[in-house]
């Protein structure tokens, strides 16, 4: 019997190789553009650690100050005195330290000589234990009369996660921080931003402040490393058995 055309042997082989590459090529499409995603996500991710780093070592702005201008406030170090209004502090729930549970406490303050703009402000001035949520029970931490709050400026905050369970404003029930609501449930004005109270030590120890979480994870390059690395072996894979295949056919067999 004599062998088959040269034409239909190298049709055979082309068919041997039609489903390992609809698999194999669309996967490794998939597996580079996923690295390279990684790749435009570490370059954002630098850019935005650069920022803030660049924020937080900037001086001090203080509120007491209406010539200076303050710019982008988001991770700024600030300074304001004023007034706590203690008798309509908010608590946030679910809040963990070192592994303990409890809340933190928002407390509206008016600032002292009043700001332009900002007649109140929201600070989060920190973490108390579950035991503590009564202000009743940390009296010591509520301070009278004028104070000095320095922490850190935040205006990208309250975003709602996936399975983060609504804010009942109406039944003093707070999941998130959302100054709108909080500022028809104060009937008072608030600026689109919120200090968080540095670690500075209050009376009786509570709240706890500096809870502000300035570090970033950043494993974007790591994550680009294993889509690539998965790429090289899905390539190598398909190579191997694209080589195994030819070997395997002999060429007089179809």
């Amino acid at each position: 019997m004599s062998n088959p055309p040269h034409s239909e042997r190298g049709l055979s082989r082309v068919r041997l190789l039609v489903w390992p590459t609809i698999i194999a090529g669309p996967g490794l499409a998939l597996l580079l553009g996923l690295g390279m995603w990684q790749l435009e996500r570490l370059e954002w991710k630098n850019a935005l650690i650069a920022e803030r780093d660049s924020r937080m070592a900037a001086p001090v702005a203080s509120f007491d100050n209406d010539s200076q201008p303050l710019g982008p406030l988001n991770f700024r170090r600030v300074s304001v005195r004023g007034e706590f209004l203690h008798h309509q502090e908010f608590h946030l729930l679910s809040r963990t330290s070192k592994g303990r549970a409890g809340i933190h406490v928002v407390t509206p303050l008016i600032p002292r000589p009043e700001i332009a703009g900002h007649p109140t402000i929201l600070v989060n001035r920190g973490w108390v234990p579950n035991a503590l949520s009564d202000p009743g029970r940390r009296h010591e931490g509520q301070t009278s009369g004028i104070v000095v709050v320095e922490g850190i400026a935040r205006t990208e905050v309250g975003r709602q996660g996936w399975f983060a369970p609504e804010n009942d404003p109406a039944g003093g029930v707070w999941h998130r921080l959302d100054v709108g609501q909080m500022s028809d449930v104060l009937g008072l004005p608030l600026p689109p931003f919120v200090i968080e109270a540095g670690p500075a030590l209050n009376l009786g120890g509570f709240p706890i402040g500096g809870q502000t979480r300035v570090q970033i994870r950043n494993d974007h390059l790591g994550y680009a490393i294993i889509w690539y690395t998965l790429a090289a072996a899905l390539a190598v894979i398909y190579l191997l058995f694209v080589r195994q295949k030819f070997m395997r056919q002999p060429m007089g067999t179809p």
